[in-house]
């Protein structure tokens, strides 16, 4: 199909080199529009800085908006946007009345969509927003709160959601549930008022499409090159750990259900040891519950992307426990694209990637934990799940799989924006 060269703006949260895993699937999607000759630039929010710093990142042009005062800025935090919304909205205006030359605002997550989609409304561009957890509809994004999933926004759970992550008094908190509602409900009409919604996963559209009726939505995955990941990982410095380890990583949360491996480990008691690559609130009480529990774990902290690329090339197998409903793990994806096995529990979008003892494990308790260790003792079995991994991603994330249904998103946006024009 002969298409134009598209000049795409995607505006997002984070991105790398300091970035988890949604920032690298910016950056993956950024790479394969500018390898097919469009000519994407990236606008990303600064939380740490003032002001607006220009930079590059692997044939990427960036510019870097500094939101600090408006983070710091208790009202700013507390109005029924987002805190970055003025700041961002100001931002990209400014830079579309001077070059209105702009094709598609693409916005990649919770506090840089809201502003770029009522930006691009105003200015006739084509909006598309990702959606990559829950945000629309959770005031955190991971519809979790306490010890357990969330059942929705009722006064009791806002409530019991707020004291526990701004530590306010239940009094307090009870009497923002309004706010958060409203906050709630700026975020699902801006989400909304997009041209196209792409959802990571079947979960994240399950999860949210009953809250956005008659949204224009589409489940499109996260874009993953096994060959990119290859070079990425053949380069730098060896892992220093030694063979074999499970490896799991991430930011050392509850919701990413590390405790939950690490007791697993503790009652099978036979296992490689564990590295845990990542950090967080919880790594002291993780510690601690290794220690006691005599689990063998190394945490190493944080790691860059690279190297931590090696570490999963390199592992026994990769292991991802789940509290929440993972949305769709990018590393997972990245795993499986090395030809490591994953072993990850059966949460949200997870189940979408892994076929259960074809191209990984997808377990629930910890009697399934150990018949996937027990099988991948043969040295056979782990490089046939390992080739049947990269093969799945080959076949269903890679590039020239995903980016066909991306382009017929953007057309459709570019084609609404046009009709509406010609009404008005």
């Amino acid at each position: 199909m002969q298409q134009q060269s598209w000049r795409i703006w995607l505006v997002t949260d984070v991105y790398p080199p300091d970035c988890g895993g949604s920032g690298w699937s910016t950056h993956a999607l950024a790479r394969v529009l500018l390898n097919r000759g469009h000519k994407p630039h990236v606008i990303v929010v600064e939380p740490t800085r003032n002001g607006v710093t220009r930079r590059s990142f692997e044939e990427i042009e960036i510019a870097e908006v500094g939101v600090r005062a408006a983070h710091r800025n208790p009202w700013r935090r507390l109005g029924s946007h987002d805190y970055t919304y003025s700041v961002l909205s100001d931002y990209l205006s400014r830079r579309l009345t001077e070059n209105p030359d702009v094709d598609i605002l693409h916005a990649q997550h919770l506090h840089s969509a809201p502003p770029a989609i009522h930006v691009g409304r105003l200015h006739g561009i084509a909006t598309v927003v990702t959606v990559r957890d829950y945000w629309p509809v959770c005031l955190h994004g991971t519809s979790w709160w306490g010890s357990a999933e969330c059942e929705g926004c009722s006064v009791s759970n806002l409530t019991h959601c707020m004291t526990e992550y701004w530590n306010w008094p239940r009094p307090l908190a009870r009497l923002m549930v309004g706010w958060s509602r409203r906050r709630l409900g700026t975020r699902q009409g801006a989400v909304a008022a997009a041209h196209r919604i792409i959802a990571v996963s079947g979960a994240v559209r399950r999860r949210i499409e009953g809250e956005l009726p008659g949204a224009r939505l589409s489940v499109l995955p996260n874009m993953v090159d096994p060959h990119v990941l290859e070079t990425a990982a053949s380069g730098g410095v060896p892992t220093s750990h030694q063979a074999p380890y499970l490896l799991t990583a991430g930011k050392l949360v509850p919701t990413k259900g590390f405790d939950l491996l690490i007791s697993a480990l503790a009652e099978i008691g036979h296992a490689p040891p564990l590295v845990v690559a990542g950090d967080g609130p919880s790594r002291r009480d993780l510690e601690e519950q290794s220690r006691s529990l005599g689990v063998a774990t190394t945490f190493c902290g944080w790691v860059g992307h690279d190297q931590l690329l090696r570490m999963q090339r390199d592992a026994y197998a990769v292991v991802v426990p789940s509290a929440w409903q993972e949305p769709l793990s990018r590393f997972v994806l990245e795993t499986l694209g090395l030809g490591t096995p994953v072993i990850a529990w059966a949460r949200g979008g997870t189940p979408e990637i892994i076929e259960s003892g074809l191209n990984g494990w997808l377990v629930d308790q910890t009697a399934d934990f150990a018949a996937a260790l027990s099988q991948l003792k043969s040295t056979v079995r782990r490089r046939q799940v390992g080739l049947a991994g990269r093969a799945r991603i080959l076949n269903t994330y890679a590039p020239d799989v995903v980016y066909p249904g991306l382009a017929e998103v953007y057309a459709g946006a570019i084609s609404e924006v046009g009709r509406s024009q010609d009404d008005g």
